[in-house]
This record gives C-alpha cells, sequence and structure tokens, in this order.
C-alpha cells in the first residue's frame, strides 16, 4: 500500500470557495436555477420512491455528499442520505468540509482535504464556488437542492450505466486479491484511493446555526488514502491486507471501500467513479 498522499484543488494557487456575507448556506445564483431546471427542496420527511428490484450489486453507486455540522440547510440533505444507508447496490458517503466552522461551531468530522475534494469537483465542471449541502452521483451527476426523487432517478441513471470495469476477487493466505480489467477505454488516469468512513454518528449541536440540535449522520468519512494510479490499459492486482487498515487509528466499526475514479485533464481532477469496492 502507498504512503498516504493527497492531491486535488488544494494544490492550486486561487481558492474558488466564496463564502456568503451573511452567516449561512450559499445560495445558487438565478442563472445557476434556471440552467439547473429550479429549485427542488430537501426535506427530512420525505421518502425514496420506489426502485426496480435489483440484486445486490458487487460494485454499488458512490452518492456523495459535502456537508457540515454548521451548516443550517444541511439537516434534511443528511437525513435524506441516511436514507440510501441501508441499500446494498448503493454507498453514500459524508464528507464534512471545513469552510463554515467560523459560524461558531467547528465540525467535528471536517479536514481540509475533504473540502479540497469539492473544490477539485467544481473546477472539473468549471463551476467558481462550492456551496453545501451537494450531493455528487457516480462522480459526475449532480443538482441544486435535489429531492428524493431527482436524487434517484441520477442513481437509477447509474445503476444501468454501462459495467466499464470487471473486479475478481479472491482470498489468499497473504490477504485478498481484488484485479481489475477494464472493459472499454478508460482514459490515461485512474486513481485507487482508500476511503475509511464511520456507518453512524450522531452529533449534538450546542452552538452555531444549529445549536440545540441532535443530528445523525450516515457514512461519515474519516480518511482517505492514495494508494495508486492505474493507466486502465492492462489488469491492475491489488494485494489487500486487512492489517494496513485495521490498525487501530480509527473505530472498531469503521468500514473500508476502495474508489477507482477517472482522474481528468493535466491537473488530475476527479471524474467518473468506475467501481467502489466494499472491503469489509
Amino acid at each position: 500500500m502507498a504512503a498516504l498522499s493527497t492531491t486535488g484543488a488544494g494544490a492550486f494557487a486561487q481558492p474558488i470557495i466564496l463564502a456568503p456575507e451573511n452567516a449561512g448556506r450559499m445560495m445558487p445564483s438565478v442563472a445557476d436555477v434556471l440552467e439547473g431546471g429550479g429549485f427542488s427542496n430537501f426535506s427530512a420527511t420525505d421518502t425514496a420512491p420506489p426502485t426496480a428490484d435489483l440484486p445486490d450489486a458487487t460494485q454499488p453507486v458512490v452518492v456523495e455528499m459535502f456537508t457540515s455540522q454548521g451548516c443550517s440547510s444541511c439537516p434534511p440533505a443528511d437525513a435524506m442520505l441516511a436514507m440510501l444507508g441501508n441499500q446494498r447496490d448503493v454507498l453514500p458517503l459524508s464528507y464534512h468540509v471545513d469552510y463554515w466552522d467560523y459560524l461558531g461551531w467547528a465540525d467535528s468530522f471536517a479536514k481540509p482535504e475533504f473540502t479540497d475534494r469539492q473544490e477539485a469537483y467544481a473546477r472539473a465542471v468549471g463551476e467558481r464556488s462550492v456551496y453545501t449541502p451537494q450531493i455528487i452521483v457516480g462522480g459526475t451527476d449532480t443538482a441544486l437542492s435535489p429531492g428524493p426523487t431527482e436524487l434517484m432517478g441520477l442513481v437509477d441513471g447509474r445503476r444501468f450505466a454501462p459495467t466499464t470495469v470487471s473486479v475478481t476477487r479472491d482470498k489468499t493466505p497473504e490477504g485478498e486479491m481484488i484485479e481489475l480489467s477494464p472493459l472499454s477505454e478508460l482514459g490515461n488516469r485512474i486513481d485507487v484511493v482508500l476511503v475509511s468512513y464511520a456507518p453512524e454518528r450522531r452529533i449534538n449541536v450546542t452552538a452555531g446555526e444549529n445549536r440545540g440540535r441532535t443530528i445523525v449522520y450516515t457514512n461519515v468519512v474519516v480518511s482517505t488514502q492514495h494508494l495508486t494510479e492505474w493507466d486502465g490499459n492492462t489488469a491492475l492486482r491489488l494485494n489487500v491486507r486487512p492489517e494496513y487498515f485495521r490498525d487501530g487509528r480509527f473505530d472498531a466499526d469503521t468500514r473500508h471501500v476502495l474508489l477507482v475514479q477517472q482522474m481528468l485533464g493535466k491537473r488530475g481532477l476527479p471524474g467518473a467513479i468506475l467501481t467502489a469496492i466494499r472491503l469489509d
């Protein structure tokens, strides 16, 4: 396993975080709303519509949400993300960003590298700023404040997308051998990243915009570790040994997944997540 390395928008000279003058989530511009098809508000009481009864997927759809304990607009979106937690063919991941900490409550899960990841996604599509909550499906699909119906539409779109990477797994005495094989042209650079996450955490917020609220977070990302780059032309073999990542740094219930993601252009900005491989 490679040592921890971080890449992304944090390496560039000009930050793209644009915090509003007044406290609260940065709202999209009118032009952004019209381009996105209008407002669709989160609601914690909404329920996801039924979807096709599919067998358990070995390559789940990854739904990433950028959120903050200090963002008053985030709890309904956090609750919506939790609705995806019981679906085996969907992997929700909650990345906590640090740019709202100045509002009076420092997010206990936030890390600069998670903000870097959101910035990199913004640069990849030419956006000039970032905001919370933001949901990105499969590394490519997003919408302004999607409700459950729109979110499940994005998820289903990824569910039925063609598979581009074949994954085979084999238990060995030395660990688990995972082989990735391209099924189509994948591009010039693909990153393999180990993501560690806590299945559920409950936070009592005592200050800031959400003071007095108890918020439940699902699949809270606690660490990301870049493992290797892959050219996507020939098969890649990974020998995964549990002692490399179950080393006592995190709580006992921490889970781990490998994200295999296309990186775009010379700056290596994040693109489509080709597959996700649960390790536990």
